[in-house]
C-alpha cells in the first residue's frame, strides 16, 4: 500500500490493490458488517463522542464513525453519531463518502491510529475536501485489524470542527474503543455462526 507514485510523488490518498481491498470485505462480511445503517454501531459511535468530549471539555459532542472502506472509490458509516447544532437540528452529512474523502484510508494505509490535532498542521491533510465540506479540523481514529490475518477490515474514528487536544488519552481512548469494538464484532460474528 504505498503512498509514493513511480515519479517519487507523495499520494494524498494511499492506494491498494484491488485484492487488499476484496479481502477487507470478505472479513466484513464475517463480521456482519455491510454498507447499511447498524444501530448497534451507531450507539458505538455516539458513546465514542461522548467519552471524546468528555475527555477534550468540549461544550458538543463530536461525530464518530465506524468507517467501512469498500473496493470501490467510496466509504460508507455502518456507525454514525451526528451532532446537534445549535438549533438543535442534525445536520444531514449522509453515510457515504469519496474514498479519497477524510483520513480514515490513511489510518486503514498506516495500520495503527492516526491523531490529528489540527489538520491544518499538516499540509498533506490540510488540503482535504472534508475541512472545506464540512468543516473537519481534527482526527482521531484507528483501524479495525483481524487478529489471524493481520487485515484492516474498517475503522473507527472522531472528527470535529474545532482543534482538539487529544494527547495521550486521546490515543488510549481510541485505542481502547477500537479493541471494545472489535471485540463487539467478534462476538457478534460468533453468535451469527451458531444461529
Amino acid at each position: 500500500m504505498a503512498t509514493i507514485d513511480g515519479s517519487g510523488r507523495l499520494l494524498l490518498t494511499p492506494e491498494e490493490p484491488e485484492q487488499a481491498g476484496q479481502a477487507r470485505e470478505s472479513l466484513q462480511a464475517e463480521r456482519g458488517l455491510a454498507p447499511s445503517p447498524d444501530p448497534g454501531l451507531d450507539a458505538f459511535a455516539a458513546d465514542l463522542a461522548r467519552a471524546a468530549a468528555e475527555l477534550t471539555g468540549a461544550e458538543t459532542l463530536p461525530f464518530a464513525m465506524v468507517n467501512l472502506i469498500g473496493v470501490g472509490q467510496e466509504q460508507y458509516f455502518t456507525g454514525l453519531h451526528v451532532p446537534e447544532g445549535p438549533d438543535g437540528e442534525k445536520p444531514d452529512i449522509g453515510r457515504t463518502m469519496e474514498r479519497d474523502l477524510g483520513y480514515c484510508v490513511h489510518a486503514l494505509d498506516r495500520g495503527k491510529a492516526l491523531v490529528l490535532e489540527d489538520v491544518s498542521d499538516t499540509a498533506r491533510y490540510a488540503t482535504n475536501g472534508v475541512v472545506g465540506g464540512i468543516g473537519v479540523r481534527t482526527y482521531l481514529g484507528a483501524p479495525l485489524i483481524d487478529e489471524e490475518t493481520g487485515i484492516a477490515y474498517g475503522t473507527i474514528c472522531v472528527v470535529d470542527t474545532e482543534p482538539r487536544l487529544w494527547g495521550k488519552e486521546g490515543l488510549e481512548l481510541i485505542r481502547r474503543s477500537r479493541d471494545q469494538l472489535a471485540r463487539y464484532l467478534e462476538a457478534r460474528k460468533d453468535t451469527s455462526r451458531v444461529i
